[in-house]
């Protein structure tokens, strides 16, 4: 479904550089997958169908669709990000921000499957993980900055663009 979805539906390059309006229900499109997809998981979530014991942390217990929920739902949402900027933004990003954020959740969740048994594998995870995130919110800085033409900032400004990020 997955597949017919991209390859029958409008490209994300056209998209891009397409009049706002067009850019914004594909943003309001990607939305509604983030929402279904948040409803499905947080349902396995209030289950114990997810649930997996990871015997050498004491027997903690981890709700397997949380991660699962986050590493679908969240390069979405960057994508979203760049969808948004439109054609001020270059086109590698549409790649490279959700590429950011699934990294950084897949470590997450292996520091949390490994990293019960090795703790170095944890903490190796987790600085990798922040590394990546550092560099993920300057590009998002970039991007306002890019988007507004150098007049807006992370932390200054007032356009929706900006308070999306």
């Amino acid at each position: 479904a997955a597949w017919l979805t991209v390859s029958n539906g409008t490209r994300l390059a056209f998209v891009q550089r397409a009049a706002l309006e067009k850019r914004l229900t594909t943003c309001c499109y990607l939305s509604t997958y983030v929402a279904a997809f948040s409803c499905f998981f947080n349902y396995f979530q209030l289950t114990s169908v997810d649930d997996l014991v990871l015997p050498d942390s004491g027997n903690f217990t981890l709700d397997l669709a949380r991660p699962l929920e986050w590493i679908m739902t969240c390069p979405l949402m960057q994508l979203s990000l760049v969808l948004m900027g439109g054609a001020k933004l270059p086109e590698h990003r549409r790649y490279l921000m959700p590429a950011f954020s699934a990294v950084i959740l897949a470590l997450g969740t292996i520091g949390a499957f490994f990293g019960a048994t090795i703790f170095a594998i944890k903490v190796l995870c987790y600085l990798v993980a922040c590394t990546i995130f550092v560099v993920m919110v300057y590009f998002n800085r970039l991007q306002i900055i890019e988007y507004s033409g150098g007049e807006e900032g992370l932390l200054q400004g007032d356009s929706e663009f900006r308070k999306a990020t």
